[in-house]
């Protein structure tokens, strides 16, 4: 019984990232870096709830397979997603030790989970030359529109986590 809990939050996740791909289907996102993109992260902010549920050496176990699973299905980079998810685990159950957080407090987590998230992967892409993108237009084309989706979406995001319940017995 000990591990359902673990599969729970493994297919809640995966449910999450499938959601995040219809979404982004339908918001603009642009090849050529002239206009606005806006990637959900539904994905991410559920996986920063639920790795607090995750108790032990599991929780970075199921940090590194939903960084993988990430990195293969969605980005060009492995490492830094694993990196990325780990971080946060380490984050979300080291530094903040709240136990259940409030609505506002989840929504501020999160956005602040994302804009770290984008900022690191910028600037990996900025210092192997892999973006000429500025800072200014990445913040006003990419980062701005980016973190106002997800954090109406962060309500949502809260509203599922708070009704899914995945604890340990």
């Amino acid at each position: 019984m000990k591990e359902n809990y673990l599969y729970k939050c493994f297919i809640t996740l995966f449910i999450c990232f499938i959601i995040d791909s219809t979404i982004s289907f339908f918001l603009p996102y642009n090849y050529t870096k002239t206009s606005i993109t806006i990637i959900p992260c539904i994905g991410l902010m559920m996986f920063a709830l639920l790795v607090k549920t995750v108790k032990g050496p599991e929780r970075y176990f199921f940090a590194a397979v939903s960084g993988v699973y990430y990195s293969v299905v969605y980005s060009n980079s492995l490492a830094i997603y694993i990196l990325i998810y780990c971080l946060i685990a380490f984050v979300r159950s080291y530094i903040i030790k709240i136990e259940s957080l409030s609505l506002i407090e989840a929504s501020v987590f999160c956005v602040s989970t994302i804009l770290v998230e984008e900022i690191i992967v910028y600037w990996l892409m900025w210092i192997t030359n892999m973006t000429n993108y500025s800072l200014m237009n990445f913040a006003l084309m990419r980062l701005l529109p980016t973190l106002a989706l997800n954090l109406v979406l962060s309500f949502l995001v809260y509203w599922v986590y708070n009704h899914i319940k995945i604890e340990v017995k």
